[in-house]
């Protein structure tokens, strides 16, 4: 009875500890990165054929310990890419596929760096399915909510590894995106 009460306790322990949510122990690295949308794109207007780019990123670097020290500096964060994900919030269900981009920023150990005009949608993109429904000469509205524009939120995960090589992965942030044909009417000839 004693070995079956262990063995139930051990399954139950390791069924819990699956579910963890801390963030900062899902690597190995001594330091975690928090990001920091401060300047939003917020409406885009598919008339114009351009990058959906974040104006001001924020990445903040923190020590998981918060006692020690890295004087040589073998925690500060090398970034080498971000992801893009993309959720609509006004009951549609057609999203862009998952963004991968490039990226080359150091965050020091307990520093942060500020980017500036990260694309999180390529212009190419903008130009695709669902935001070409907004369009007029495609009926602009959008066929699954039958609105002339398009809700949707983004989340934006960093990537990188320590100087010392371990690998990092930011806290996610999100965002609020709003899809709209902005563009000029034309104006219609009179018949004389």
């Amino acid at each position: 009875m004693k070995k079956i009460l262990c063995v139930l306790v051990s399954v139950l322990a390791a069924l819990f500890s699956s579910g963890c949510t801390n963030k900062q122990g899902e690597t190995e690295s001594p330091v975690f990165i928090t990001t920091d949308i401060q300047l939003q794109p917020g409406f885009v207007n598919v008339g114009t054929v351009a990058p959906v780019q974040i104006q001001t990123i924020r990445l903040q670097s923190h020590l998981k310990n918060p006692t020690a020290t890295d004087p040589q500096h073998f925690s500060d964060v090398q970034i080498e890419s971000y992801r893009v994900h993309f959720r609509r919030t006004d009951g549609g269900t057609l999203v862009p596929a998952d963004k991968t981009f490039g990226a080359g920023v150091l965050v020091p150990t307990e520093g942060t760096s500020t980017l500036s005009n990260f694309p999180i949608l390529a212009s190419s993109d903008v130009q695709l399915s669902p935001f070409d429904q907004l369009l007029p000469f495609n009926g602009g509205i959008d066929r699954e909510t039958r609105n002339n524009e398009i809700q949707m939120t983004f989340d934006l995960t960093f990537f990188g590894h320590t100087v010392s090589g371990h690998r990092v992965q930011s806290e996610t942030a999100s965002g609020i995106l709003l899809f709209r044909f902005a563009g000029a009417t034309p104006l219609s000839k009179s018949v004389r």
